[in-house]
């Protein structure tokens, strides 16, 4: 038996933004049909050799770290994302695809520097909370044939609501200002 062992070619982020860009930049027109599925397969495509490389460097942090739980969560968002058969309307396979590209992007960014937007601080928690919650609810991961949201999840909308207030901070505590006070008008 040989010990030949084959090393994997490394991600070539440059070409998965590029093709992500496509659905995603602000000035772009929804694709003809014929180009949104081959997009659609190239996207999975870079998604399934993306997911292994991000999860295998994601574990390797420290498990109580905010950066490992946000990778995990973007990997298990895009594991759903490519569980999921889109609509057969074309804005359902559109929106369906930019979710995808979307999860490109988050996962070029943690294989690039483990470095996509990750909260500390007095979020943290509020947030970690929001990230364990989504993935295991179903009524969060419903949508209809248009890829909007159907679920109606009152958890997760106080979850988002206590992140919200959390990243907001404290409220600053200010003395009443005195309003000046309007002279008395007599009528003529």
């Amino acid at each position: 038996m040989s010990a030949f062992r084959t090393k994997a070619a490394p991600v070539d982020l440059q070409t998965m933004r590029a093709c992500a860009d496509r659905l995603l930049a602000e000035d772009v027109e929804a694709p003809y049909p014929e180009d949104l599925e081959t997009l659609t397969l190239q996207l999975r495509g870079h998604i399934m050799v993306a997911v292994p490389e991000v999860e295998t460097a994601a574990l390797a942090l420290p498990e109580d770290g905010v950066p490992r739980a946000c990778a995990l969560f973007c990997i298990g968002e895009a594991r759903l994302r490519l569980s999921v058969e889109p609509g057969c309307s074309l804005p359902a396979r559109v929106a369906h695809a930019r979710r995808l590209a979307r999860s490109v992007h988050a996962l070029c960014d943690h294989y690039e520097n483990g470095n996509h937007w990750c909260p500390n601080g007095p979020e943290r928690a509020a947030y970690l909370r929001m990230l364990q919650h989504c993935p295991a609810c179903s009524a969060c991961r419903t949508v209809d044939d248009n890829g909007e949201a159907t679920g109606i999840c009152t958890t997760v909308d106080r979850l988002y609501e206590e992140y919200r207030q959390a990243r907001r901070g404290p409220f600053p505590v200010k003395a009443p200002e005195t309003a000046p006070r309007a002279e008395a008008r007599t009528l003529p």
